[in-house]
């Protein structure tokens, strides 16, 4: 059934509304199962301008749908029998040909959900029956337009996608070239994007530092840079200040994939900037130029060493005219480098030479390319110079000459280094005296003068004393003063014929030759000391400086050079330990000596290991009330080659090899693990002390060594007490000081060991946390008859005590000397009276025993005691006979040291002595007594008129009476009255003193 309204228009309505803008007529496809929809509908489309092809069913639609040309639109029907028109739609859609043809539904069907299918499955329009052309054709047109728009898109875009190919093509092809260019050119090419603090490497960089890619950001790339160009690279990325089309030019270093350096220029600008100018996209370029850096550094070599070389160069071309000249050449010559350009070296003609020389030197240099031997030539100032002259040719590819190169040094300034090199090989540039090497020599040659004439020969070896402590004091300088000096006055001494040279150091030799007799050579060091003695004025001041001599004689202490020193060195070693400031002749004794030193410092190494060292004890004893208050350790070592070793022999070398350090470390640990045993067996409180080494005393681990040993062993830090002597105080008195403290800081007590053999003064004493003061032996020992020594231990005690410290005095043996040192109120006492030292089982007893020492009860000082001194026994009797009437308690001495044991023992108010003894003089003996025991009252008796004697020693107080022999009884004993009581009135005018 038709729907189509079949009114055709008339030809007042007829148009051309589907004709394209033109003139062209669009192709229609009509498809309807109706004949009659068909034709009205062809018949209206094609009325208004355009070519109408029909179908009557789906499959001629789809068939005629695919002619050429294909339809500009389809106007379809819905409802036909067979294949309706949503099935012919989808085979549209399915074909590429017809997808894009616009479908328009005409249909009788007016649902709305007919219309939204038909749109959902690709429709363009979809109009309901009946047709009302306005309506159709105006979709028409509207449908034919928009298709006709779609294909005008289609083809630009078409156009366009060729266009972008095209350009791409071109685009590659020259990027292809430009990267073809950079690589055949050796450049890289980097990216850098601030932002994204991104950064992009090409291949060809990449490959020219060996990387298979780029770091990836700007830190990364900043790590490859050498460390002193990072600057340079971050201020290439700051951006450049001469404006934004300005191309920066940088050179740095980059680390290669192999880890080598590359030197790299590079050439950037920045693409994009922010606001405020800061880059934001910056490329460049990179280029290896490593090996022009290499030619620069050659080049530069290569003028540096013309330039710097101390031969003279002049290069010339072949004309002989001069091209170069280094500094040197004009150094010898006098002429410059501009003086001479231009000219030929026929310039510095000296007329020394004849016309065959030169002709020679020609015929050499064309005929070898090379010529050279010794020329004299003139300098501009006229005067004339020995030269060593190298003329060589240098030849082109095509071996012609190039160049002329001549190089030439000064020959005067060889000669004189030669000289100068011979000299210091055989002279000390100090003191200008011959050396070691020429001192050998000399003595060598004076040897066999010596042995050609049967004469002898002496060498003598002298050492400065002491000259470290001049370096220490006023500095090097004034060291090599004094070394100058000394030099000075040596060589004054010594004859002609004999060398002086400077071994070393502060060591000089002599060689003396043709001596006649050995007191020739005793005389010759007499006179050198001498003369060293004599002050040195070092910075303003007099400094006396001392010398120690060994001599050897030939033949009688050796035949040759070497057996000869090695004599003198022995005999130099013996008198510096004699004291210094002396010589010492070689004797086969001193080779002994240094082999059993030798020997003994071999078998010490080994001792701590094989268990021959060990520690004895020796007790230390209060003087007040005789009980024992600790004991000393003291280091002792049996050897089974030497057997007993003294301590006096041994420790002196274990100082001198370190070996004191494990040693002494070894004794401290017995010693507090002896003392802490023996407390814990409940015995008298005990406190040992060990002895500390300077070696030990500077050790940087001594608190955490001390401390160690205490925590080990247990014992309380103050059960120890730690002995420091003088000598480890010397060197740094202020480090000394904070050393002590620390050590005092853990809690052990602290002795100053050999008090009065060093430097001892009451100012530097009381900076050191000291608790005891030990007096040395040495003042011990005659202490009872030495007004010096006792002076001394008595000073030392009163110092001691006015700074709050306990005195202890060593060495005491005898009675009188522990007396002596009790009546000046000294606390403690140590020395063989009381024990020797004892290995640990023997001293044991003496703490179970709990041993006290006798000490004599003081007198009552009421006592009138009187000592008589006469060596002869009957004047004794005698005079003991006369006076014990008087009630006096009556003291006899034979001997002067006799009565100083006495006067030490007891309190004596009168000394009655004899004039004339065997050991001394009555006068000497009354003046020490005076000196030891001044409240005496001292009185001489002799039987002889040595007046002078006697009336100097009344003079100086020594004596108060004069006696003569033989007496007058009641005469003598008045004058013994007399004595007393002055002596009374003495003790009270000393007590009122007090």
């Amino acid at each position: 059934m038709s729907h189509t309204e079949n009114k055709i228009p008339d030809d007042s309505t007829v148009g051309k509304r589907l004709l394209t803008v033109d003139g062209q007529k669009p192709l229609i496809l009509v498809v309807d199962d109706v004949p009659v929809n068909v034709a009205v509908l062809a018949e209206m489309v094609r009325s208004e301008g355009a070519d109408v092809r029909v179908a009557d069913c789906g499959p001629v639609a789809l068939q005629r749908a695919r002619l050429v040309p294909l339809p500009d639109l389809i106007l379809l029907d819905i409802m036909m029998p067979g294949m309706d028109g949503y099935s012919v739609l989808a085979e549209l859609r399915k074909s590429p040909e017809t997808r894009d043809i616009p479908v328009i539904f005409i249909t009788a069907l007016d649902g709305m959900e007919d219309e939204e299918r038909g749109l959902q499955m690709g429709a363009a329009d979809f109009i309901t029956k009946p047709v009302k052309l306005p309506i159709l054709i105006a979709r028409i047109r509207a449908q034919l337009e928009l298709h006709r728009a779609k294909r005008l898109l289609a083809s630009q875009k078409n156009w366009l996608e060729i266009e972008v190919d095209r350009r791409i093509a071109e685009n590659s092809q020259l990027s292809t070239r430009l990267q073809l260019a950079f690589e055949a050119a050796g450049f890289g090419i980097w990216d850098h994007e601030a932002a994204q603090n991104k950064v992009q490497w090409n291949e060809a960089l990449c490959q020219l530092l060996g990387c298979e890619e780029g770091p990836g950001n700007f830190a990364g790339f900043l790590d490859l840079v050498y460390p002193e160009d990072r600057p340079v690279v971050q201020r290439l990325l700051a951006g450049s200040k001469l404006g934004r089309e300005h191309v920066d030019v940088a050179e740095f270093r980059l680390r290669h994939h192999d880890g080598y350096w590359l030197w790299v220029e590079t050439r950037s600008r920045a693409i994009h900037h922010a606001p405020d100018g800061t880059p934001l996209n910056t490329i460049g370029t990179m280029l290896d130029i490593s090996p022009r850096k290499a030619a620069e550094a050659e080049h530069q070599l290569i003028g540096a060493v013309f330039n710097g070389v101390s031969d003279g160069i002049c290069i010339t071309d072949p004309d002989q005219r001069i091209l170069l000249a280094n500094e040197a050449f004009s150094q010898v010559t006098g002429y410059t480098s501009e003086e001479v350009i231009g000219r030929t070296p026929k310039l510095l003609k000296s007329g020394v030479h004849n016309a065959a020389f030169y002709r020679e030197m020609w015929e050499t240099l064309n005929t070898c390319d090379n010529w050279q031997g010794e020329i004299t030539n003139r300098r501009k100032d006229g005067s004339l110079v020995s030269e060593w002259l190298n003329i060589s040719c240098v030849r082109d590819g095509s071996g012609a000459v190039a160049n002329y190169v001549g190089a030439f040094s000064d020959l005067s300034e060889r000669k004189s280094a030669a000289e100068r090199i011979q000299y210091l090989a055989s002279y000390d540039t100090l003191t200008a005296l011959p050396n070691r090497n020429l001192f050998a020599d000399r003595l060598g040659q004076a040897l066999l003068t010596a042995h050609r004439f049967e004469r002898g020969a002496a060498v003598i070896l002298l050492d400065l004393d002491r000259l470290r402590l001049v370096n220490d004091t006023f500095g090097p300088p004034c060291g090599d003063e004094v070394l100058v000096e000394v030099a000075r006055r040596l060589q004054l001494q010594v004859r002609e014929g004999d060398t002086v040279g400077r071994r070393g150091g502060n060591e000089f030799g002599f060689v003396m030759a043709n001596l006649g007799q050995e007191r020739d050579a005793l005389a010759l060091a007499q006179r050198m000391l001498e003369a060293i003695a004599v002050p040195f004025v070092i910075a303003g001041d007099a400094t006396v400086i001392t010398a120690s001599i060994g001599i050897a004689v030939y033949p009688k202490d050796g035949t040759d050079g070497e057996s000869l020193l090695k004599c003198a060195d022995a005999a130099l070693h013996r008198a510096k330990q004699g004291g210094r400031n002396t010589f010492r002749f070689y004797s086969p004794q001193m080779d002994a000596d240094a082999a059993r030193r030798l020997a003994l410092e071999n078998g010490l190494r080994e001792a701590l290991n094989r268990n021959e060292l060990s520690v004895h004890y020796q007790p230390q004893i209060s003087l007040e009330s005789g009980q024992m208050l600790g004991m000393e350790a003291l280091l002792r070592w049996h050897s089974p080659q030497f057997g007993h070793v003294s301590p006096v022999e041994f420790i002196p070398i274990a100082e001198e090899t370190g070996l004191i350090i494990p040693i002494g470390e070894w004794v401290l640990r017995s010693a507090c693990r002896q003392t802490k045993a023996w407390l814990d067996l409940g015995l008298m409180p005990l406190r040992v002390a060990v002895n500390l080494s300077t070696r030990q005393f500077r050790q940087a681990n001594l608190t955490a060594t001390l401390a160690s040993a205490l925590a080990d062993s247990g014992l309380a830090a103050g059960a120890l007490e730690l002995e420091i002597t003088e000598s480890a105080f010397v060197d740094d008195l202020e480090e000394a000081v904070l050393i002590c403290c620390k050590l005092k800081s853990l809690g052990v007590k602290l002795s100053l060991d050999d008090f009065g053999t060093g430097y001892s003064s009451l100012a530097y004493i009381s900076r050191f946390p000291f608790d005891k003061i030990k007096i040395d032996q040495s003042f011990v020992r005659d202490i009872t008859e030495n007004p010096v020594n006792a002076a001394i231990a008595t000073a030392a005690i009163v110092m001691a005590r006015s700074l709050n410290l306990s005195v202890l005095a060593e060495g005491v043996e005898t009675e009188a000397q522990a007396s002596f040192l009790r009546g000046r109120r000294c606390d403690a006492m140590q020395g063989f009276l009381f024990s020797k030292p004892l290995p640990p089982d023997e001293f044991a007893p003496l703490l179970l025993g709990n041993k006290r020492l006798s000490l004599a009860e003081q007198p009552r000082e009421a006592v009138q005691s009187i000592l008589l001194v006469d060596d002869e026994p009957n004047i004794l009797s005698s005079l003991s006979r006369l006076l014990r009437r008087e009630g006096y308690t009556i003291l006899t001495a034979a001997s002067p040291l006799e009565a100083f044991e006495l006067l030490a023992k007891h309190p004596v108010q009168v000394v009655v002595s004899d004039q004339r003894m065997p050991e001394m003089s009555g006068t000497e003996f009354l003046s020490r007594v005076r000196q030891l025991y001044p409240n005496t009252v001292r009185l001489v008796l002799t039987g002889y008129t040595d007046l002078e004697s006697v009336t100097g020693a009344i003079n100086r107080g020594a004596i108060y009476k004069f006696l003569t022999k033989p007496w007058d009884d009641d005469q003598l004993r008045e004058q013994i009255r007399e004595a007393f009581r002055l002596a009374k009135q003495t003790a009270h005018l000393a007590g009122d003193g007090e």
